[in-house]
């Protein structure tokens, strides 16, 4: 495998895509909107959960299963159509300002974009597609492809970087999840902490090599590294 590359990988939900278009169904669900949040954190918790226990069920399964389980905790509840509405949602998140021109800079410069995703492959494809982001990616990669273990777990990292033939020190990972650089720091990548509104950096596990508030200005100190 080389250990040199120039090829950036990329988080997608929060980190490229705006997920605060969910905030409404939490808001009509819980009447109130920052259940969206808890809802995301209890996702992310059962899904280290299962990677933890050595078990695996899609993200999907993993976020409907959170959701009811919070709303049978409010005594509430959650319905097919409710399901629906959120997956439909999340298929057409919208990017933020700064996606499209940091993306197109990094291409301009000649790196390889490609994703690392919790959810299945085939959601992302989707998503971007939708953002209109599709064409800015190599290529596109989730845990669910093969490995089934959830970020952070070392081995999603890994298993990407043999995919794409590379040493893990020769990627850059790029995500607003402090969890996902954490991860990725901790089996090679070097990561870029991207602030997205709500996160701060972790004084946990090796720190990011690049922290900033905008996509662009980490594409400019990448560009000019």
């Amino acid at each position: 495998m080389s250990d040199t590359s120039n090829i950036i990988v990329f988080d997608v939900a929060e980190t490229l895509l705006d997920f605060g278009v969910l905030a409404p169904v939490f808001a009509r669900l819980f009447g109130d909107q920052t259940m969206l949040r808890t809802w995301f954190d209890q996702s992310i918790l059962y899904s280290e959960a299962l990677t933890l226990a050595g078990e695996y069920a899609e993200s999907g399964t993993v976020g409907a299963s959170v959701l009811h389980m919070l709303a049978a905790s409010r005594r509430r509840q959650v319905t097919d159509a409710d399901l629906d509405e959120l997956k439909r949602l999340s298929a057409a998140m919208p990017t933020y300002a700064d996606t499209v021109p940091a993306l197109a800079a990094f291409r301009a410069a000649g790196f390889r974009l490609v994703t690392l995703s919790n959810n299945p492959s085939a959601a992302v494809n989707a998503q971007l597609e939708s953002a209109g982001l599709r064409e800015y990616f190599d290529t596109v990669h989730s845990i669910d492809d093969h490995v089934h273990r959830y970020k952070p777990a070392r081995e999603s990292y890994l298993a990407l970087a043999a995919t794409l033939g590379v040493q893990p020190t020769a990627l850059w990972l790029v995500s607003c999840h402090p969890f996902d650089t954490l991860g990725a720091a901790a089996a090679g990548y070097r990561t870029a902490l991207l602030l997205r509104p709500g996160y701060a950096p972790v004084a946990l596990g090796r720190p990011p090599d690049i922290v900033a508030a905008d996509l662009r200005v980490v594409a400019d100190k990448l560009i000019n590294r």
